[in-house]
């Protein structure tokens, strides 16, 4: 089966060799890879560089991250998508997991676990996927996504009109709300991508406009009740926390201790 990534990029070299060599290390008898950039003008060699390890480079025309996704999803050809950062690593056996687990379930999309690193490699521990008791509604009030590592079927992606592009910060967390209304996710139990926690991570910045994004997603799906969404928030944030000891204290306290990831792992 062709696996389509889709990479946004701009002025990514710092994090690049990683990425790629990542996702190229995932082809095996049963994955094809395609992997494509739709890069924002970057003026450090980022699109060169790709090109020259085989990737498909498009450039965006508006500077919406999303835009970006969008439109390497529909000048794509894998059967399924996945989105990954410039700073991010898929893990070692992720894909062919998540296309056995996809021939398997027969679900157009499917969520995995991730592990958070930060930029020296350490790990911040593993946040495992939702569970699929999960509903919309519980999701949306969370104010944050809960979905780590998504792989969709691009006709399911077509079909929702992928990310909305006037969204900044929240487009992924809208996208997979959207999905959920529409039909349930297949739970993958393992890590699968290796997640770069910066301090510059657009979901740290809490402005106006962010706000303004998840009262969107709220609105769109959450309970009608402000009691009912702080309930139903911090019942999840219990169950992630739970589920998640590792994770849940060295986000908190930094990475002392903690072993580092590579693309190999």
């Amino acid at each position: 089966m062709l696996v389509t990534v889709v990479t946004p990029s701009l002025n990514g070299m710092k994090w690049l060799a990683n990425c790629i060599e990542s996702v190229q290390l995932q082809a095996t008898r049963n994955v094809d890879i395609e992997h494509v950039f739709v890069d924002g003008g970057s003026t450090d060699g980022t699109p060169e560089y790709a090109a020259s390890r085989g990737c498909t480079v498009l450039t965006r025309e508006e500077p919406s991250v999303h835009y970006a996704i969008n439109k390497g999803a529909r000048n794509s050809s894998g059967e399924l998508l996945c989105v990954l950062g410039c700073d991010d690593i898929l893990l070692k056996g992720a894909l062919d997991t998540v296309v056995r687990q996809y021939q398997r379930d027969r679900r157009r999309w499917l969520v995995g676990g991730c592990v958070w690193i930060l930029e020296d490699g350490r790990s911040l521990g593993e946040l495992r996927a939702p569970p699929t008791w999960i509903t919309a509604r519980m999701a949306s009030s969370l104010g944050w996504s809960p979905f780590p590592s998504v792989y969709i079927n691009r006709e399911l992606f077509l079909e929702l009109g992928g990310y909305r592009s006037d969204f900044h910060y929240a487009g992924d967390y809208e996208l997979y709300i959207r999905a959920l209304l529409r039909e349930p996710f297949s739970r993958i139990r393992r890590p699968l991508l290796g997640s770069c926690r910066r301090p510059d991570n657009l979901s740290k910045e809490r402005n106006a406009q962010h706000l303004t994004e998840h009262k969107a997603v709220i609105e769109m799906a959450g309970p009608p009740s402000d009691l009912q969404r702080l309930l139903n928030r911090y019942f999840l944030k219990i169950w992630i926390n739970a589920v998640n000891p590792t994770w849940s204290v060295r986000k908190r306290i930094g990475a002392v201790g903690a072993p580092r990831i590579s693309v190999t792992t």
